[in-house]
């Protein structure tokens, strides 16, 4: 199809060209064979998916059950400022330009907001890396640290799975009790979408150390978000469990779709 383009400001083809071309053909009752497999194929993928989305919700409905509404606090738990529960700092980058090929390119991961946003709450995977000059110009954080986006993607969070740094652009929270971290990653679910709609704007939506800070947090006994970190590590091994099982689906579908377009199914 390349060779027959024609070319003038941009190569095409025309619909006479699109037309003439020679497509193998089964018989009917043979296609609609072949693609009743592929469409139970995919209704596997397609429940999996769901499944994995329920899971997604569950962190939120485990914390209403054992907390109550975080953003009412029917249980009456003692209210602290986040700032007083562990420490939050931004990250850092201070080499200018951001983007110099010297600072990248390296074997230390570099977390940027879009890597938390779709974390699914826990950083497993990066796109850039820092060299060994990005890293002395940064922060190295530790894994276990919960990462916090105050640009672009305001307030979504991710817990680091592994040790990465990060712009000024995402703040790293460390707890003062380890049981915490859980914790503060699933009340700020509540907070984002408010977080988010009431964030200052000028070239783009921000916020800033401060208003995390300030914000009033319920802080319930140790024991009990000990707990509420237990169950949530049962649900990330489902997750991860359900998250391998859709990719061996994914493959299988489109393994099924290879041999189906040669004739093997």
């Amino acid at each position: 199809m390349r060779g027959a383009t024609v070319t003038g400001t941009i190569q095409n083809l025309s619909l006479s060209q699109i037309g003439d071309l020679q497509i193998p053909l089964p018989p009917l009752p043979e296609q609609r064979r072949i693609a009743a497999i592929l469409d139970q194929a995919d209704a596997l993928r397609i429940k999996r998916r769901e499944a994995l989305a329920q899971l997604d919700s569950l962190a939120q409905s485990i914390f209403v059950e054992m907390f109550g509404d975080p953003l009412t606090n029917p249980k009456g738990w003692p209210v602290v400022k986040f700032g007083d529960v562990g420490n939050l700092d931004r990250g850092i980058s201070k080499h200018r330009p951001r983007n110099d090929p010297a600072l990248l390119g390296g074997a230390h991961p570099l977390i940027q907001t879009g890597d938390v946003a779709n974390s699914g709450g826990y950083i497993r995977a990066y796109k850039s890396t820092y060299s060994d000059l990005g890293v002395r110009q940064s922060k190295l954080w530790p894994r276990g640290t919960l990462c916090i986006t105050i640009a672009a993607n305001i307030a979504k969070t991710g817990i680091l799975t592994f040790d990465a740094c990060f712009p000024d652009s995402v703040v790293g929270f460390s707890a003062n009790e380890e049981a915490t971290v859980e914790y503060v990653r699933v009340w700020l679910s509540f907070l984002q979408k408010t977080l988010e709609e009431n964030a200052p704007e000028s070239a783009q939506k921000n916020i800033n150390l401060a208003i995390l800070r300030g914000l009033d947090i319920p802080l319930p006994p140790i024991e009990l978000r000990e707990h509420f970190g237990q169950a949530l590590r049962v649900q990330m091994n489902l997750a991860n469990s359900g998250e391998r099982s859709a990719k061996q689906l994914d493959a299988m579908f489109a393994s099924l779709q290879h041999r189906a377009f040669r004739g093997e199914l």
